[in-house]
């Protein structure tokens, strides 16, 4: 099973990062996120509107964006208690600040409606591409949502999994 592994001397963190047509070697992951995984495999996005749809009460949940890429400034380093993100990009590409919850400070308390705090940094990048996806633990912190090599259209999926 594909994972980064950001041993730099800090806690080792478990985001996967792979493409769509591998997501069934992550049905193993437990239930939900096998129902995820089946959601985005068998789904037309290019038909669906941006929005928040239910899956499955508060197990499962899924918002389609649509957003032009953005600066750094412009973007906030998140992490999350309750829920794993699975971050499918549809169309587009992006970069996505990735990094272990370790010592980073945080902006912000917990807003537990929201299940999101917001931290001041973070050490690593990676190129997200059309066609693949993330998936983003509460051990995992991130920074989606930044311009590549400049702004472009993204259309993304992303699935909360209640942990």
């Amino acid at each position: 099973m594909p994972y980064f592994n950001l041993n730099s001397g800090k806690t080792n963190t478990k985001m996967i990062i792979d493409k769509i047509s591998n997501c069934h070697l992550y049905d193993g992951l437990g239930e939900r996120f096998a129902k995820g995984f089946e959601y985005l495999r068998n789904t037309d996005f290019s038909t669906l509107e941006p929005g928040k749809y239910v899956l499955d009460g508060d197990n499962l949940k899924v918002a389609i964006q649509e957003y032009e890429t953005r600066s750094e400034s412009d973007c906030k380093v998140e992490a999350h208690k309750r829920y794993a993100d699975i971050q499918y990009i549809f169309s587009g590409e992006e970069k996505m600040g990735i990094d272990v919850l370790e010592n980073q400070q945080s902006i912000a308390g917990y807003n537990e409606g929201k299940d999101v705090w917001h931290f001041d940094h973070y050490d690593y990048t990676i190129r997200v591409k059309s066609g693949m996806f993330t998936i983003f633990f509460p051990e995992d912190i991130h920074m989606p949502c930044l311009e590549s090599d400049e702004k472009q259209l993204v259309k993304k999926v992303v699935v909360k999994v209640l942990l």
